[in-house]
C-alpha cells in the first residue's frame, strides 16, 4: 500500500476514533439526563444512592474537556495537562469563595484523575500505535 493511502487510513480510524468516544460520552449524558425514564427505579436507587456521583461527575468532565483540548483543539498533550491541572485547581478555589457553592479538595483530585487518565490513556494508545506501525513498516519491507 503507497504511503498517501496510509494517511488517509489512519486519519480515518482516528476520526471513527473519536466520533465512537464521542457517541459514548453524549449517550451517558442522556442516560443520566432521562434516568427517570430510560432506567428502572432499582437501577437509578443504585446509581444515584452512591454518595460521590458528583465525584464521578469530575472525573468524567475534565476527562471529556482533556479529551476535547487535546484532540479538537490540538494542543500538545503536556500544554493540555498543565493547563486544566491550573484550571481545576483554580475552579476549586473560586468555589471556596462563592457563597453558594463548596470547592473541594476531593472535586480537585477526582478533576486531576480524570485529567491523568485520559493522558495514560492517550500515552498507551500512541505506543501501540507507534509499535503497530513500526512492525508493518518492517513486514512490508523484508
Amino acid at each position: 500500500m503507497p504511503a498517501y493511502h496510509s494517511g488517509k487510513i489512519s486519519t480515518l480510524v482516528k476520526a471513527r476514533h473519536h466520533f465512537l468516544f464521542l457517541f459514548a460520552i453524549i449517550s451517558l449524558v442522556i442516560l443520566l439526563l432521562y434516568s427517570d425514564v430510560l432506567l428502572c427505579a432499582e437501577i437509578r436507587k443504585i446509581i444515584f444512592r452512591f454518595p460521590k456521583i458528583d465525584t464521578i461527575g469530575h472525573f468524567i468532565t475534565f476527562f471529556s474537556l482533556t479529551w476535547v483540548v487535546h484532540s479538537i483543539i490540538k494542543l500538545p498533550l503536556q500544554v493540555t495537562v498543565i493547563t486544566l491541572v491550573f484550571y481545576a485547581a483554580l475552579s476549586e478555589l473560586g468555589q471556596a469563595y462563592l457563597g453558594f457553592r463548596t470547592g473541594e479538595f476531593t472535586d480537585f483530585l477526582a478533576d486531576v484523575v480524570g485529567i491523568v487518565t485520559f493522558a495514560l490513556l492517550k500515552y498507551l494508545y500512541q505506543r501501540i500505535r507507534s509499535q503497530h506501525i513500526s512492525n508493518n513498516i518492517r513486514k512490508h519491507n523484508d
